[in-house]
């Protein structure tokens, strides 16, 4: 038997489920009940679910003739980490490979080689400290095509996908082991008979938790 969640009416997994203690946790909600009331819940996609007002600081939605545009902002407090500490590894590491060169006016083969993972990790790590001091996913809805974009400062990459191949949304959590210790991140994925996409990461959970009811709204609306 399928258990649902009886607030919000998405599945539950069996990973979430407890058996001896009669319980099961649906993390999109993050609460916890009990296996009968799961068992009885009403999926998703038999009930009435109203469009959410008044959105966290962060997101920002609008109501389009066609369709709808809902955008996420990944900004966190990390960036004021991130981003002088971007500026400082970069100019010692790229001023130090490539400025002298240029400063002498020489070239060195073997030294740019070596200064290739530099710049690869100045890029990378570059993209990921602009994410989150001006970063935004973009979820614009328009005649049955979603577009997704991810991107900064007004360059975005984007994805298109069939809108109308989904039926519901739902917060996934993944937990990795680092350094530090344990980190969790959450995401929302759109799901549907033939396969889910990803469409929001790298955005708080107050933020996501929003977003995931404005999406199931719009599904089970069918707009």
């Amino acid at each position: 038997m399928e258990l649902h969640c009886p607030d919000c009416g998405l599945p539950i997994p069996t990973s979430e489920v407890a058996p001896s203690a009669g319980l099961a946790v649906c993390r999109s909600c993050d609460k916890t009940f009990g296996l009968e009331a799961c068992q009885t819940a009403a999926p998703i996609g038999s009930r009435f679910h109203p469009l959410p007002t008044d959105p966290p600081k962060g997101v920002t939605v609008e109501e389009l003739m066609d369709g709808f545009r809902l955008t996420l902002t990944t900004r966190n407090g990390a960036a004021f980490f991130l981003i002088p500490f971007m500026i400082v590894w970069s100019g010692f590491s790229l001023g130090g490979i490539y400025g002298t060169q240029i400063y002498k006016g020489e070239f060195d083969l073997g030294q740019s080689l070596f200064g290739i993972p530099f710049v690869l990790g100045t890029l990378l790590f570059g993209s990921i400290a602009l994410m989150s001091a001006f970063g935004k996913v973009v979820l614009e809805v328009r005649n049955g095509v979603l577009l997704h974009r991810v991107g900064f400062l007004g360059l975005y990459w984007t994805r298109r996908r069939d809108w109308n191949a989904f039926d519901r949304a739902e917060l996934e959590e993944s937990t990795r082991r680092g350094k530090g210790g344990y980190s969790t991140t959450h995401s929302i994925s759109l799901k549907g008979p033939d396969g889910e996409h990803e469409v929001a990461s790298g955005v708080t959970r107050e933020r996501l938790a929003w977003a995931l009811r404005y999406l199931n709204a719009k599904l089970a609306l069918g707009r």
